[in-house]
Order: C-alpha cells, then structure tokens, then sequence
C-alpha cells in the first residue's frame, strides 16, 4: 500500500472520529471541521474532498440509522416530510440530510486540503529562497 493511500484511509478515520467528538457539540454546522481535518491529511484536492465527504457522509449514515433503530427517528422524518411534502416522504427528508452532511464534509475536505496545499507551496518556496 502506498503512502498516499494509506495518508487518505488514515484521513477517513480522523475525520469519522471528529464527527463522533462533534456530535456532543448541539451545533451540528461545526461538522465542517471534520471535513478539514480530513482534507488536510491528503495531498491533492481531489482526495481531500473524497476523504471528507466520505468520512461525514459515513458517519451521518450510521448516526442515522442507529436513530432510526434506537428511538424509532424514521416517525419524526416521516411527520416532518408530511409537513413539507405530504404522507410518506421521510425517505426524502432522510436523503436530503445525508446529502447536506456529504456536502458540508466535502467543503471542508476541500479548504483543508488546498489550505494545505498552500502551506506546503509556501514552505517550499521559501526553502528555495534560502
């Protein structure tokens, strides 16, 4: 396994273990930081934005089906669907979360891992300098 691999299946693990932490935090708009941190680990952006979306994408769907196991959250989804749309569009409600924390970790994945790009770009020029 190469080291940019492993530096990417390292960086789904940080960022799912972050989103975990983040969770005791009631601001749920803080899961951004688990997207940098996940993008900061890698070196392109490319798999920056992977790695975040992937790690809170991942994390948000296990959160949600133990929800939906435990207390039974797919009724509250269902109702608040039926609020919005009508009868029987909690899965709607279900997907649209999913996708939002998907997007929230790859926006974060993206500013981690091109702030990094530009700290490492910053570094090297300044080595040249010297």
């Amino acid at each position: 396994m190469d080291i940019e691999m492993r530096n990417f299946l390292i960086s789904i693990l940080v960022g799912i273990f972050t989103s975990w932490a983040l969770l005791l935090i009631p601001i749920w708009q803080l899961i951004i930081l688990a997207g940098i941190l996940a993008g900061v680990l890698n070196s392109t952006l490319k798999k920056g934005i992977l790695a975040g979306a992937i790690a809170v994408g991942l994390f948000w769907l296990i959160y949600m089906i133990i929800g939906f196991v435990s207390i039974n959250a797919y009724t509250m989804l269902d109702q608040f669907g039926g609020l919005l749309i009508g009868s029987g569009f909690g899965w709607l409600i279900f997907i649209i979360v999913l996708l939002m924390g998907i997007l929230f970790g790859a926006l974060g994945g993206g500013i981690g891992s091109a702030m990094m790009m530009l700290v490492r770009e910053r570094s090297e020029t300044d080595k040249n300098d010297t």
